[in-house]
Order: structure tokens, then C-alpha cells, then sequence
């Protein structure tokens, strides 16, 4: 028993990291709209994955710069319906980090989706507001965009009502 207890102890130890993780809060279908810059459904019709790299702050004196990685997805979408915001193209792209527990979205080629999108100036990975970039469109898990297929049809009739009241 003491041993198993050892044991485990120990795993937990040596199994310790940092972990980062998604936490959304449910939001209503209204909340959700109302928060969103362009609120749309439309048809994954590209995906291009842009590799970054970026230097970042760091404490130590002798590197005071941290370079570091990341993906940056471009979704493009052709806008099958749009429920709010303006656009003058069928086609309109929505970036995200990709991941799932950084809240960024993934979308297979060809999907059909619900997206609330809005409009952002802050760079991917970077949560500060002194480092600005040229707005461009975003959303998160956190927005419940979601497939089209999954959308329930007392939120697709939300939406469409909500769509009305300018």
C-alpha cells in the first residue's frame, strides 16, 4: 500500500507541466450575436496554414528576446447566408490559431459552418494590447461557432429573428 502510494506520488511529480487549456463560458445565442462583428454560414472553401515566428519578451538579461512559433490558420469561407455585419465579396477569411486548447477553431475543407466572427487587432498568441496588426477577422470555440449540421433549430431561428432587428 505505502509503495502503490509512493508510487504515485511520485508519477504525479515528474508528470507536472504547464498545461494551457480553453475555458469558455456558455453564452446565449443572443450574447453571442450581439458580441460578433459579422455573423454568417458558409462553406470551408480553402485552408492555408501560415508559419510565424515572432519574438517576444524575455526576464533573462543575456536573451532578452524569446523567439517562438506558431501556426496561423486562414480559413476562407463562401459565404452561403449572412445574419449580420457587411461584406462586399462572396468569399471572406476567418483566422485562428487551429488549436483546441488555445480556443482557436479548426475547420475541415468543404464543411459547412455557423460562425460568429469579430474583428480583431491583436496579434495570435499575443494577449497584450501594445502589439497591433491590421484588423482581420477571428473567432474562437468560445463564440460557438459550430458545424451547420449540429446547429439546433430553435438557434438557427433565433438568429434568423435576431438577424431583423437593426
Amino acid at each position: 500500500m505505502k509503495k502503490s502510494i509512493l508510487l504515485t506520488t511520485i508519477l504525479l511529480i515528474f508528470s507536472m507541466s504547464e498545461i494551457y487549456a480553453c475555458t469558455c463560458y456558455k453564452k446565449s445565442v443572443a450574447e453571442n450575436f450581439k458580441n460578433s462583428d459579422l455573423v454568417f454560414t458558409g462553406k470551408v472553401v480553402d485552408i492555408i496554414e501560415h508559419k510565424m515566428i515572432d519574438s517576444i519578451p524575455n526576464d533573462n538579461k543575456l536573451k532578452p528576446f524569446k523567439i517562438r512559433k506558431y501556426n496561423r490558420i486562414e480559413f476562407k469561407f463562401q459565404i452561403l447566408k449572412l445574419y449580420k455585419g457587411e461584406t462586399d465579396s462572396e468569399f471572406i477569411s476567418i483566422y485562428t490559431t487551429g488549436g483546441i486548447t488555445d480556443c482557436g477553431n479548426y475547420f475541415r475543407l468543404n464543411s459547412k459552418q455557423l460562425v460568429y466572427s469579430y474583428i480583431t487587432n491583436i496579434r495570435l498568441y499575443d494577449y497584450t494590447t501594445e502589439r497591433k496588426v491590421e484588423p482581420y477577422l477571428s473567432t474562437s470555440t468560445c463564440s460557438q461557432t459550430k458545424e451547420l449540421k449540429s446547429v439546433k433549430r430553435r438557434e438557427r431561428k433565433e438568429i434568423e429573428k435576431l438577424s431583423r432587428i437593426k
